[in-house]
C-alpha cells in the first residue's frame, strides 16, 4: 500500500513538473520585463553610489572608477541576456501563431518547381526547438548571478576595509591577487577536497556542468564573451563623464575642448545627479555678483591637513594663500586673473545632500561679453607603495566660460 502511494505521489510530482515546463514561457517573459524596468534604473543609480562614496567617504577616484565600470558592466550583461530572450521569445510566438495557423507544414506539392524536391521543417518541430533555446537563454544568468554576488559582497568589503584602516592601494592590491591567487590554485589543484566536493552540489556548479556537457566546454565562456561584448556600448555610455570626479588630475584634452556644460551650470544640470567640480547658476549672468560652487572632497581633509603640517615652505613658494578649509585649495582666475574670495560658505544640495562650498565673485567691473574662468588646485598624491605624498599642482582643474550681460 505505501508503495502504491509512493509511486502515485511521484507521478503526480512529475506531472506537476512537466505542466510547469510547458508553461515556463509566461514566468520567464513576466520575469524579463521586470527585471528589465529595474535594469533600466539602476545605472544612474550606481554611478551616483559610485561619485558619492568618492566625495563624501574619500573612497578616491581609482577605487571609486572600478566600482562602477564593474556593476555598470553586470547590469549591462544582465540588460542584453534578457533582451535577447525577449526577443527570442518574440520569434517563438511567431512560430507558435505559424503552427496554428499551418499544423500541417509546407505542402511541397503547390511549391515552384525548384523547392518541391526539400525536405522542410514541421511548424511544430520549430516551436518545440525555439522553446528550448529561450528557456536555455533563460536559465544562463543563473550561473552567474550568485558568484557575481559573492564577488560584490567581497569588493565591498575590501573598500570598507581599506577606508576604515586608511590602508594604501598596494596594501589592498596585495590583499585581492594574494585571495585570487589562492582560490585559483584551489581550483587548479586535482586533488579533492571538502570545499569541492561542496561546491560541486551548488547551484551555481551544477548549472555550469549541465550547460558544458550539453553544448560544449568552451561554450558558456564564448558565450558570456559575446554578450559582454555587445554590452559594452552600453557601458560606455552609462559611464560618460564620470572621469570628470577624478579630483587628483586636471582636466583632460577633450573635456577642455569639447565641456559638458550641463555639469557647469546649475540651470542645465539634473538637480538629482552631484556636480564633479566646479559650476555656477547659468551660462548667462546679469548681474555684478557671479556665486561659484566647488564640489567639496572628503580626501581633501588629510590632503590640508599634510600640507600645513609637512609642506609649508612649498605653500610659501607658490605664493599660496592660506590653508584653512579644503576650499583654499583651490584658485580662481577670470581671464587669468587671479580673483580673491574671502569667505566660503558651507551648504549642501537640496536633492543630493552634496556638500558645497560657495563663494561670491565681484564681476562688476568686467565688460559684458564672453568671460573664462579657471581654477587652479593644489594637492597631494600619495604613492602606491609607500604612501608618501607628493605635492602636485592641478592648474586647469577646472575651465569654463560665461557671458556676462
Amino acid at each position: 500500500m505505501e508503495q502504491e502511494f509512493d509511486s502515485d505521489k511521484k507521478q503526480d510530482e512529475l506531472t506537476w513538473l512537466e505542466n510547469l515546463q510547458r508553461n515556463s514561457w509566461e514566468p520567464e517573459v513576466i520575469i524579463s520585463g521586470i527585471t528589465l524596468a529595474f535594469l533600466f534604473i539602476f545605472p544612474a543609480k550606481i554611478y551616483e553610489f559610485c561619485a558619492y562614496i568618492n566625495q563624501e567617504l574619500g573612497v578616491g577616484y581609482l577605487f571609486s572608477l572600478l566600482l562602477v565600470f564593474y556593476l555598470t558592466a553586470i547590469i549591462s550583461v544582465f540588460k542584453i541576456f534578457f533582451v535577447l530572450h525577449l526577443c527570442l521569445r518574440f520569434f517563438w510566438t511567431g512560430l507558435l501563431g505559424l503552427s496554428y495557423a499551418f499544423p500541417h507544414g509546407a505542402i511541397n506539392e503547390k511549391l515552384f518547381k525548384a523547392a518541391q524536391n526539400y525536405n522542410y521543417q514541421k511548424p511544430e518541430q520549430m516551436v518545440l526547438r525555439m522553446e528550448k533555446i529561450c528557456s536555455m537563454t533563460f536559465a544562463f544568468p543563473l550561473s552567474l548571478v550568485i558568484t557575481i554576488l559573492v564577488i560584490t559582497l567581497y569588493l565591498g568589503l575590501l573598500v570598507a576595509v581599506y577606508v576604515w584602516f586608511d590602508l594604501t592601494y598596494l596594501t589592498v592590491y596585495l590583499i585581492f591577487m594574494t585571495s585570487l591567487l589562492i582560490l585559483s590554485l584551489g581550483q587548479l589543484s586535482k586533488k579533492k577536497s571538502k570545499f569541492k566536493t561542496w561546491y560541486s552540489q551548488t547551484i551555481i556548479s551544477s548549472i555550469g556542468a549541465i550547460y558544458q556537457s550539453n553544448l560544449g566546454k568552451w561554450f558558456a565562456v564564448f558565450y558570456s564573451l559575446f554578450i559582454f561584448v555587445l554590452a559594452t556600448p552600453i557601458i560606455t555610455s552609462d559611464v560618460k563623464d564620470f572621469s570628470l570626479f577624478s579630483n587628483e588630475t586636471n582636466l583632460n584634452e577633450f573635456e577642455q575642448e569639447w565641456p559638458a556644460k550641463n555639469q557647469t551650470f546649475q540651470d542645465l544640470h539634473d538637480p538629482n545627479k552631484r556636480f564633479p567640480r566646479v559650476f555656477i547658476p547659468s551660462e548667462e549672468i546679469n548681474e555684478d555678483f557671479l556665486k561659484l560652487g566647488i564640489a567639496r572632497f572628503e580626501g581633501d581633509r588629510k590632503i590640508l591637513e599634510d600640507l600645513n603640517n609637512q609642506f609649508q615652505t612649498t605653500i610659501d613658494t607658490l605664493n599660496w594663500h592660506q590653508l584653512d578649509e579644503t576650499a583654499d585649495l583651490h584658485r580662481i582666475y577670470i581671464d587669468d586673473s587671479l580673483v580673491k574670495i574671502d569667505h566660503w560658505e558651507k551648504f549642501r544640495l537640496p536633492e543630493t545632500g552634496q556638500r558645497i562650498y560657495q563663494g561670491v565673485l565681484d564681476i562688476k567691473e568686467l565688460s559684458q561679453g564672453v568671460h573664462h574662468v579657471r581654477v587652479e588646485k593644489l594637492l597631494l598624491i600619495y604613492g602606491f607603495t609607500d604612501n608618501v605624498p607628493d605635492v602636485k599642482f592641478r592648474q586647469n582643474w577646472s575651465k569654463f566660460s560665461f557671458i556676462k550681460k
